[in-house]
């Protein structure tokens, strides 16, 4: 059956479903949805939310649940685990992933971090990638730094934190949990194979560096999250984010 995947190249939830694709070794198109005309191309599920897996005349929302659904229709290389513990474990850790991982570290910057040059750097860097999928209108990329501050996805996702907790100190907490969450391995809950908990994470960091919206990557240098960041990159394509090679600027995690 023909495998479509609608989203924005630069969501986090639309890397990880690309992820999970990418691992079960299904073949699938990209279909790009542009974030400010999202209901023409989604026209078909009444909305605008991303992502949207689309298997045969059959679709699904929710990174979290089309990663269930996927293990029905192809169980190989099952997203969560072998048995119920396991389910229960990359559960426990991919919920720990929306409700806090992505919110703190990825969108909390966006809307509580410095309004500076090295932001609107960033955000224009990320409206020139999703741009090269579905084209963005000029005074739509000039205005992306204000927009993304005010978007409401973002917004939402931010409020449901404690806002009352320094951003760096967030920020080191959830690191501190992401350690203790990998603990010895080799994989996220102590897993000897990835689920989707792994791809929850694994495309929010290094995507960022991978695309040269930072140009280092302290993670890297870490005793056990280093290693862990290379074991997941062999599970997948030099370039799983639905994007063409020239967007590409930095290496692929090297084993």
């Amino acid at each position: 059956m023909k495998i479509e995947l609608y989203g924005y190249t630069t969501s986090p939830y639309v890397r990880k479903v690309a992820c999970y694709l990418y691992y079960k070794n299904l073949d699938f198109n990209f279909v790009p949805v542009s974030p400010v005309m999202a209901e023409e191309t989604l026209a078909f599920t009444g909305g605008k939310q991303v992502p949207v897996l689309k298997i045969g005349e059959e679709w699904r929302l929710d990174s979290s649940k089309i990663g269930a659904w996927l293990d029905e229709l192809y169980p190989e290389k099952p997203l969560f685990g072998s048995n119920d513990a396991e389910k229960a474990i990359a559960t426990k850790i991919d919920d720990w992933v929306s409700e806090q991982f992505i919110p703190g570290m990825v969108f909390r910057d966006v809307v509580d971090g410095k309004n500076d040059e090295g932001f609107r750097k960033r955000a224009h860097r990320l409206a020139e990638i999703v741009s090269s999928g579905a084209t963005l209108p000029d005074p739509v990329r000039e205005a992306w730094p204000d927009l993304i501050r005010a978007a409401p996805f973002i917004v939402h996702m931010v409020e449901n934190l404690d806002r009352s907790e320094p951003l760096e100190a967030m920020k080191m907490r959830i690191f501190m949990e992401l350690v203790a969450h990998l603990g010895d391995g080799p994989y996220l809950g102590g897993m000897s194979e990835p689920t989707l908990a792994d791809f929850a994470i694994f495309p929010q960091v290094i995507f960022p560096y991978h695309v040269g919206l930072v140009d280092h990557m302290p993670m890297f240098e870490h005793p056990t999250l280093g290693p862990w960041l290379k074991r997941v990159a062999v599970h997948l394509p030099t370039n799983p984010w639905c994007v063409d090679e020239d967007i590409i600027v930095n290496p692929w995690p090297a084993q």
